[in-house]
């Protein structure tokens, strides 16, 4: 990064020729190390060239000054050990002082989970690269097409999204907002080894503008939000009083053990339609059942019509017990 100018008058220019000495308040270095006892995000990065003109050459680790995160805490990403980022130097005088960082550089969305300066791909989208810029994750070089199986696995570009570094995101479409887990599954489907995971993706997705169907069969029309939960298993638990009680911890929430013992005791959410079915033939077969002498079974005799209230419990009563818990979603 460079300025020209005096005062008021500076301009910023990029890979001036006219600065003096060409010196540059922004570099890129790769990082050494990610380790700050002090927790400030703080991190270690290495900028090649001798001292003397503003690199670190073979400055030990523990030598290297501190390179401080630009972005703030709400939305720091803290680089792996051996992925490049830009480091903004205060001045000239203090090159090997106070230092600010920026990064990963991340070339292509195929490298969000690593993308070191050893693989050569880091500085691809710039003229000073190892490698030349590659085809991007989305289009088949060959056809110029959207490869089929990796639409929808990442943002358009007309979408605000937090990239996870590996299978996560959270984006901003249209009047719709979406969490998700697992958006990609393995595949030998296209050199990336990814394709869209249709069958056990998990997400939220929450939508405005939808047209709602009337809940009394008119013909009004009116529009609203609905929310999707989506997941293989869905689990709504509560801390206070829940059956079974569930036990959080500090490294992830819900360990793989506890979510085991969740999914087997926690109790199945039953279907309300179904139920009602069932209440429905029961209520009938009560009201309408008689015993045809003292300590004989009920009989339908009493029915009025042709409805045969406990005949009809007794031959759909066990179908509606078997569909009526689902077996993928539990509360406690």
């Amino acid at each position: 990064m460079y300025f020209i100018g005096n005062g008021t008058n500076k301009v910023f220019m990029s890979n001036s020729p006219y600065l003096q000495d060409n010196f540059r308040y922004l570099k890129y270095g790769v990082v050494d190390s990610i380790l700050d006892e002090e927790g400030m995000g703080r991190i270690k990065v290495r900028i090649n060239g001798s001292p003397t003109v503003g690199g670190d050459g073979d400055t030990p680790i523990d030598k290297l000054p501190w390179a401080f995160p630009l972005l703030p805490k709400h939305l720091s990403t803290i680089p792996k050990v051996g992925e490049v980022v830009w480091i903004f130097v205060m001045g000239k005088n203090s090159q090997h002082a106070d230092r600010l960082y920026i990064g990963p550089i991340i070339s292509q969305l195929d490298k969000l989970d690593e993308d070191k300066f050893t693989a050569g791909t880091a500085l691809r989208p710039f003229t000073f690269g190892q490698l030349t810029a590659g085809e991007p994750v989305l289009t088949d070089s060959t056809t110029n097409k959207i490869i089929p199986e990796l639409i929808g696995v990442f943002p358009k570009s007309d979408e605000i999204s937090i990239q996870g570094r590996f299978n996560t995101d959270i984006t901003q479409k249209n009047n719709e907002v979406v969490i998700r887990a697992g958006k990609f599954e393995p595949s030998d489907s296209n050199k990336y080894k990814i394709a869209f995971n249709s069958k056990t993706q998990g997400f939220i997705q929450i939508k405005n503008g939808v047209n709602l169907p009337s809940s009394d069969d008119s013909d009004a029309t009116e529009t609203g939000t609905v929310t999707n939960i989506v997941s293989s298993k869905i689990n709504l638990l509560t801390h206070k009083n829940g059956s079974p009680t569930i036990t959080l911890n500090q490294e992830n929430l819900i360990s793989d053990e506890e979510l085991t013992n969740i999914l087997k005791d926690a109790h199945q959410l039953p279907f309300g339609d179904i139920l009602l079915d069932y209440l429905r033939l029961l209520k009938e077969a009560i009201f309408s059942h008689v015993h045809n002498g003292n300590g004989n079974p009920a009989t339908d005799l009493s029915a009025s019509g042709n409805v045969q209230a406990v005949a009809a419990l007794k031959s759909k009563a066990e179908d509606l017990e078997k569909r009526m818990l689902s077996k993928n979603i539990r509360i406690n």
